[in-house]
């Protein structure tokens, strides 16, 4: 219980650090709708193309949060107007709720959730993000394939997800 309690310190302080600058700059918090990873996301449009975007989420079916940082790039998309495609690449922590998986025979069983699972990876990004100038709204579409890393192994997840963000 320690251990999540860190766990979950260490990511508000990311989380906050993050975003303590949004003044200087736009700044966008709203919702994460995804396949694995949903929650509350926030990102911090540096100027130059750049973005730095935090999410702060939890999957469905696994019990726990992940924290997600983003560092990203943002370019003009299709000729429209404040119509951007964008791609980066980051990083997460998360804890989670884990399983206790055994072979019986042939077969593979699991018991409840039991064990507190902490996973470490990497994450990749590419989307389209369109803002509504008349009220300062940002819906964006993405594609956020990651790698988690835990006691069990590797694995590879592919993300896709619908924000939609208040920008300040």
């Amino acid at each position: 219980m320690k251990n999540k309690s860190v766990i979950f310190g260490l990511g508000l302080v990311l989380l906050s650090l993050s975003f303590g600058t949004a003044k200087a700059q736009e700044f966008g918090l709203g919702v994460r709708l995804g396949g694995y990873t949903s929650g509350i996301t926030g990102k911090y449009y540096m100027g130059n193309s750049r973005a730095i975007e935090g999410i702060l989420g939890t999957s469905f079916g696994r019990r726990g949060f992940q924290l997600t940082g983003l560092y990203e790039i943002h370019a003009d998309a299709l000729g429209i107007q404040n119509l951007q495609w964008f791609y980066g690449v980051g990083a997460h922590i998360g804890s989670f709720a884990g399983r206790h998986y055994y072979k019986r025979g042939h077969k593979y069983y699991h018991d409840s959730y039991h064990d507190q699972l902490t996973t470490v990876g990497i994450d990749g990004i590419v989307g389209l993000e369109y803002q509504i100038t008349e009220i300062p709204i940002s819906v964006g579409l993405d594609f956020k394939p990651f790698i988690d890393v835990n006691q069990d192994g590797l694995f590879l997840f592919p993300d896709g997800a619908l924000t939609i963000r208040y920008i300040f």
